[in-house]
């Protein structure tokens, strides 16, 4: 059976590229967006999140500068998280494959993952919450691994073993009342009690 990954806040730190993305958009369009709110909410698919302080005639253009920004200047900023190499490598050395399901357009969450040099076997993009569970169950994933709540809801409606990280903005409780198994505090637990 094959190991799944959530990639937002889960194998990539996107806080500070999102912030960058979400000032060039403020300077850009004169908007308001409020940095912290908009970064606590990493993993919601984008145009929900950017209608709300964009408006309508601006937020097709707002969402291409956000992907021109977050994956230009804002790159730099894209680092992984705490064994995400080490959880990769671990699936992999096991016989397994790892699989990246995430909410991110594929080739967005290709370059991102190119920029942090995380490769993992399979990536599958565009889908965000219970949207994932069909593509967990046909990549014969054994757990998926994920910081958010809807990861943990995605992973339930698939029938595969929800695993939450502490490594976004949600809490044990949260991520267990969404249907995690367990609840680790980040990859290194991953890697430790694999």
């Amino acid at each position: 059976m094959n190991v799944g990954f959530d990639l937002d806040l889960t194998l990539v730190d996107t806080r500070r590229a999102t912030e960058v993305a979400a000032a060039r958009i403020n300077d850009r369009f004169g908007t308001r967006i409020d940095r912290r709110v908009f970064v606590s909410r990493i993993g919601l698919p984008i145009r929900s999140q950017l209608a709300q302080w964009v408006p309508d005639r601006h937020l097709d253009d707002a969402i291409e500068e956000f992907r021109t920004t977050f994956l230009g200047s804002g790159a730099v900023h894209l680092v992984p998280t705490a064994a995400a190499h080490d959880a990769l490598a671990l699936a992999k050395a096991a016989g397994r494959q790892a699989v990246v399901i995430t909410s991110r357009l594929p080739h967005v969450a290709e370059r991102m993952l190119s920029a942090c040099r995380l490769r993992p076997d399979v990536i599958i993009g565009g889908l965000t919450g219970l949207e994932k569970a069909a593509a967990m169950r046909e990549t014969g994933l054994a757990c998926y691994i994920g910081d958010h709540p809807l990861d943990m809801a995605g992973a339930r409606a698939a029938d595969v073993r929800g695993i939450g990280v502490l490594t976004g903005f949600h809490t044990a409780a949260e991520l267990r009342e969404a249907g995690a198994a367990a609840v680790l505090r980040d990859l290194t637990e991953f890697n430790q009690n694999t």
